[in-house]
């Protein structure tokens, strides 16, 4: 099988359509059908379904696209092995979500300084899209709240968080019926910050109030420090971000105050030798982080193999 075909296919399957292919790919129109064509041809089978509005994967089609996506992946690998060297070189991608990005200025200023010939790329995203930008090869590695549950995802270290109400002066708290009835802000509403503070409150037979999330952890502290509502963070974050006026940290209860920090991987990456310094970078600046091979995955983000 021709891997030229086999990049024309997955062109257009990731584009849903042969003229955006070919725009893609600086092909013309013509060449990339018969491309396909050809390739159904060879198989014996359609790839594609044509109708109106485009076209769109046959069953074949999908299992040729995930085998398409994983020899592609081997060979960017395979030169990645090649190119590789004992000295740190080339770029890296890492991922974070937002809470976990505030201890990343030390580690990325560390690291390069050790290796300045590696280009540190950083994503911020979601949770679930991290984990998805790990499993697609987008990224190397993401620190994101876990533990995570996916038998292709090993997770490097995990930093127990202590968890907090982050509380706006005005509102004087006092105990969990302070913030009865009160705005919740979140990055993500469905983060297990959140199922933390819905466990508790169940038990003191209280119910959680709206929810307004935000794009950013700027706007997120300025609604706070404004009075709209309060947070649910990481203590080490808010003592991080050195906040002396207006808004207080109350702790969470100790049953429900440990949320872990994970740093995962793809269990399948090809280590590099400027990843393999990103993590012993790592260990070094994180000193209250546990690094193992793995880490027990129970009441964690279960993602569907």
């Amino acid at each position: 099988m021709d891997i030229g075909l086999l990049r024309v296919f997955q062109a257009v399957a990731e584009e849903g359509s042969i003229s955006k292919a070919a725009q893609s790919l600086s092909y013309v129109q013509s060449n990339v059908t018969a491309r396909i064509q050809q390739l159904e041809q060879e198989l014996k089978t359609p790839l594609f379904y044509r109708h109106s509005r485009g076209i769109t994967l046959t069953s074949a089609g999908q299992t040729l696209l995930e085998y398409t996506v994983r020899i592609f992946k081997l060979l960017d690998e395979a030169q990645q092995a090649v190119l590789d060297s004992p000295v740190p070189k080339g770029s890296i991608m890492v991922g974070s979500d937002t809470t976990a990005a505030v201890r990343l200025p030390a580690i990325l200023s560390a690291y390069r300084s050790c290796y300045p010939d590696v280009e540190v790329q950083l994503q911020i995203r979601r949770p679930s899209e991290l984990i998805d930008a790990v499993l697609q090869h987008t990224v190397q590695g993401a620190f994101l709240d876990g533990p995570v549950e996916h038998p292709e995802i090993v997770q490097e270290l995990v930093i127990n968080e202590q968890l907090g109400l982050i509380i706006p002066d005005s509102m004087d708290y006092e105990d969990l019926q302070s913030i009865h009835g009160q705005t919740l802000l979140m990055l993500n509403a469905e983060c297990l910050y959140r199922m933390r503070l819905d466990a508790w409150l169940r038990e003191e037979g209280l119910r959680l109030g709206k929810v307004m999330e935000f794009g950013t952890m700027e706007g997120l502290m300025a609604c706070v420090r404004a009075g709209i509502g309060f947070a649910v963070l990481p203590v080490s974050y808010f003592r991080r971000m050195n906040i002396t006026q207006g808004i207080s940290c109350y702790p969470f209860p100790e049953r429900y105050a440990e949320v872990p920090t994970v740093f995962i991987r793809r269990r399948d990456l090809y280590m590099t030798s400027a990843f393999r310094e990103f993590i012993e970078v790592l260990k070094v600046h994180l000193p209250e982080a546990v690094f193992c091979n793995e880490l027990p995955a129970a009441g964690g983000r279960r993602v569907d193999a």
